[in-house]
């Protein structure tokens, strides 16, 4: 079955890439000189000047990792040694409660290698104890509830969007499942509202058991929520909402009243009554709001107008932001939580990027409250050169990036891996760049523009990226 993920990621791709347009934004310091009499020198620097106080800032700021492979870890532990070059990290992040770490496509495997070391370090050093992924709340809640018996290919294939089944995130799982054997385990999470087809099979077998009509009807009732998805019949889909209401709702109930024994079933989660709830609530306001408003962006892409498009993507980060929030406050309210998703859904304040299919959007990170903001940490990937993949696993390369763009400007550092912080930095000369629109590529592919120290608190530049290695086979449908 399909869920409604890739669909919106398939559009997405396509509506930008027909809609973005190179920006012409005049170049950073491109003011007329003073041309007094007394031939003093320029006011204002140079374009030129302007590059070489930011090539000179970056070489002297900037952290340079020295590898980006995961760790070999025994039995979840790692030898400190081995994150000697993260140590910058620690008082960047040794008050915030949310680490973002995201990407701006989801086919380098050079992002995911980084992002699992990462994550290794800041669970052994740091604290952190939840992996978020941008992926189903539910079926991540059930592929921690099977880790005991799952191998880490099957539990990262339960929890997560197809779009990072690689070899380079599978190892993140083989350390997941070596650590939920210690008495500091990495929790794996999700906080997306989109169906993905594990789930329905695990409540079957998880409810079957005591109702299996019950079970039936619910798993034909994602199947068909699903479809549902990609219909542009409005008025057969007002007819099927009752039914699927009273479905999600039965089953709400059905839960409520076995919690005790259904909690027992699979220990390894002592959240997963609370979760199925929380999901069962997600798919109610789907079935309720989300669902009509997919079917008008269906009619009106026919006609080329994609402002029900862009409701129907502000609709699904604000319930992942209220999915996150939920996660941070409720669940894990005394745990350190790392965020793992697009660039898009977790930037600080996606509404003022230009030239995007969803400039003027508020999405995830910007929906967040204001006192998750202030305990949090955003970091942005980006590449400067070489080859990704779409979310169909299809290769394109990387569009070389202008001179003064975002990643033009990381890549003086000289280093295959760079990292910059840049929300405490004060605006100088060597950091103007921070300030002021840049040009960036999203999915290395479309130009858009925004003021980096706006959107991002930390920048990480992968010189250099490559398509995943994928691993096909059953799991998540996208």
């Amino acid at each position: 079955m399909h869920s409604h993920h890739l669909k919106l990621k398939t559009i997405k791709t396509t509506i930008a890439l027909t809609i973005a347009a190179v920006c012409a934004f005049p170049a950073a310091g491109m003011a007329a000189a003073d041309t007094a009499a007394d031939s003093k020198p320029p006011a204002v620097s140079t374009t030129q000047q302007y590059g070489r106080n930011w090539a000179n800032w970056i070489q002297s700021h900037a952290y340079a990792l020295d590898r980006i492979q995961p760790e070999a870890s025994a039995k979840g532990v790692i030898e400190k040694d081995r994150f000697k070059d993260l140590e910058f990290l620690k008082p960047l992040l040794i008050d915030k409660k949310l680490v973002y770490l995201g990407e701006n496509t989801h086919g380098a495997a050079e992002y995911s290698s980084s992002k699992v070391r990462l994550i290794q370090y800041l669970h052994q050093e740091l604290g952190y104890d939840v992996i978020a992924f941008e992926s189903g709340l539910g079926n991540a809640s059930a592929a921690l509830a099977k880790s005991t018996d799952s191998t880490p290919e099957q539990m990262m294939k339960e929890a997560i969007f197809g779009v990072w089944w690689s070899k380079e995130t599978l190892p993140l799982f083989d350390y997941i499942k070596q650590t939920l054997e210690t008495d500091k385990p990495l929790i794996l999470g999700g906080f997306d509202m989109q169906i993905q087809s594990p789930y329905s099979e695990f409540v079957r077998d998880w409810i079957g058991s005591r109702d299996a009509k019950l079970a039936g009807a619910f798993a034909d009732a994602e199947q068909e929520l699903g479809d549902w998805s990609f219909s542009e019949d409005e008025a057969g889909y007002a007819k099927a909402k009752p039914r699927l209401l009273e479905t999600y709702a039965s089953m709400k109930t059905f839960v409520k009243e076995n919690a005790d024994k259904l909690k027992a079933d699979y220990p390894r989660n002592p959240h997963l009554i609370e979760m199925t709830l929380r999901v069962l609530d997600n798919r109610i306001q789907v079935i309720q709001t989300y669902t009509e408003a997919n079917i008008r962006s269906n009619l009106a892409l026919k006609k080329n107008d994609i402002v029900p498009f862009q409701e129907t993507v502000r609709m699904r980060d604000e319930m992942m932001a209220a999915n996150l929030t939920w996660l941070a406050e409720q669940i894990y309210p005394d745990k350190k939580i790392i965020v793992w998703g697009h660039n898009v859904h977790i930037r600080k304040k996606n509404s003022a990027v230009l030239n995007s299919a969803y400039s003027g959007l508020s999405l995830m990170g910007e929906s967040m409250p204001a006192r998750l903001k202030k305990q949090s940490y955003v970091i942005g990937l980006y590449a400067y050169q070489g080859e990704a993949a779409n979310n169909m696993g299809q290769s394109y390369p990387i569009v070389k990036p202008e001179r003064g763009s975002l990643e033009d400007i990381l890549k003086q550092h000289g280093h295959p891996y760079t990292f910059v912080d840049i929300k405490y930095r004060k605006d100088k000369p060597g950091t103007s760049w921070m300030f002021e629109p840049r040009l960036s590529l999203d999915w290395g592919l479309m130009q858009e523009s925004f003021i980096p120290r706006d959107q991002f608190d930390g920048l990480l530049l992968i010189d250099t990226v490559h398509a995943p290695s994928y691993i096909r086979g059953k799991g998540g449908s996208q």
